[in-house]
């Protein structure tokens, strides 16, 4: 029996997102081992998205040209390298080292995979297979958090690291010889030259009908999700960790009761993003429409925003994690299948690699930013101006039109 692409693409991209979901919770516990503070974890996390936005649309358009499978094996041995580099980090600069390797090498990771599910998938459910990265997040965030902090707690801030390094390998070994190429039919004479750092893809992209709208709402909103993924790890550790036990443990021992409690909130909040994708996938996006989906993930995400900032309980800011997770994969597979069905075919991966571009432009500013408002005006003012921008991108969602369920060109496969 023939193997779907769409199975061998979604257990590749679980693997390489469970390493994603096993370090991010710990990134800061290794700037701060090295004596960072929440700022300069901002401008780690800046660093990597820097590259991001340079490399993203260049390897869209890569994969438009080359076809889709060699940038996700060129990602998942990028993946593996960046993360060595990080395990063997004994100072601060190594670690930013390490992330702009990452920045540059796994930049082709999201707009391929997207570009990939696009090939394969009709328009009418072009929404659940975009929820499948989704997913995939999910379940990544569902045990790799648990994985990070128990291989923390045994092996030390390495461990999770060289665990990751090692699981990417191994994902490129698999991937190699399992995963097909899935755009096969290339008109390299509509396809535009890949150009370094050309702006042009972004200014096109947004002249479009239907497009910019789309790409407006999907900017801002990324900027007030990032604001929230680069201080989250810190609230609970300046909030609740550090208050009640700073005092009585060991730097050493405090690291390990910080991925303690912050590996089970990250897993909440996997489980509970695999749950809203997976009614994406059930069809959600047919019954209800993708345009709805988008305005009801939006008006949970500002809710639940405005409400970390707010409550002073951790089980308080579990449950509202768990919601945002929720809101978030109602909106997102629904604005990522939105915006490649107003792609050319022919150009998908490249217009998907200007929406990964846009996204990594956010990261670049939310970050520093946000970890300066968390160290200079306390812990809840990154949430409430996340929730600001989120209501922003709520209203904008007003004024987007439906999208027709229809390519200007058919897929080059069936998914079923």
């Amino acid at each position: 029996m023939k193997r779907s692409p769409l199975a061998i693409l979604f257990i590749t991209v679980v693997i390489d997102l469970l390493g994603f979901g096993i370090i991010l919770p710990l990134l800061p516990l290794y700037v701060e081992r090295f004596g960072g503070t929440p700022v300069t974890a901002g401008w780690l996390s800046t660093s990597f998205s820097i590259m991001q936005f340079i490399f993203a649309p260049i390897w869209g358009r890569v994969s438009d040209l080359k076809g889709r499978r060699p940038l996700i094996l060129m990602s998942l041995l990028g993946s593996s390298l960046a993360f060595f580099l990080f395990g063997i980090a004994q100072h601060l600069w190594m670690l930013f080292v390490a992330r702009i390797a990452a920045g540059i090498l796994t930049a082709a990771s999201l707009p391929t995979a997207q570009a990939y599910i696009a090939d394969v998938t009709t328009p009418d459910r072009r929404a659940r297979g975009m929820a499948l990265i989704g997913v995939a997040f999910g379940v990544g965030f569902a045990f790799g958090p648990w994985i990070g902090a128990w291989l923390g707690k045994h092996y030390g801030l390495g461990g999770p690291a060289f665990f990751v390094a090692g699981l990417a390998l191994a994902n490129f070994v698999w991937s190699y010889f399992a995963l097909p190429e899935s755009h096969l039919v290339r008109d390299t004479s509509r396809a535009r030259k890949v150009v370094i750092f050309d702006i042009k893809p972004f200014i096109r992209s947004f002249q479009r009908p239907h497009l910019g709208e789309l790409l407006t709402v999907f900017s801002i909103a990324t900027f007030a999700f990032a604001l929230m993924e680069a201080t989250f790890t810190w609230l609970v550790l300046l909030r609740f960790v550090e208050p009640q036990y700073g005092a009585v443990l060991t730097p050493s021992q405090l690291e390990a009761k910080a991925a303690s409690v912050v590996g089970p909130i990250f897993g909440i909040v996997g489980v509970s993003a695999v749950l809203a994708q997976g009614a994406v996938m059930s069809g959600a996006a047919q019954r209800a429409g993708e345009r709805t989906l988008v305005r009801l993930g939006a008006l949970m995400l500002t809710a639940t925003l405005f409400g970390i900032g707010a409550v002073h309980s951790l089980p308080g800011v579990t449950v509202l994690s768990a919601c945002l997770a929720a809101g978030n994969g109602m909106m997102t597979p629904s604005l990522s299948s939105m915006i490649s069905k107003v792609a050319d075919p022919n150009e998908r991966g490249g217009t998907l690699g200007v929406q990964q571009g846009l996204g990594s432009l956010a990261r670049i500013v939310a970050p520093p930013l946000g970890t300066w408002l968390l160290q200079g005006y306390g812990t809840g003012t990154p949430y409430f101006a996340a929730a600001v921008l989120m209501g922003l991108a709520m209203l904008l969602t007003l004024n987007i039109k439906k999208i027709p369920d229809g390519d200007p060109a058919p897929p080059a496969a069936s998914f079923h």
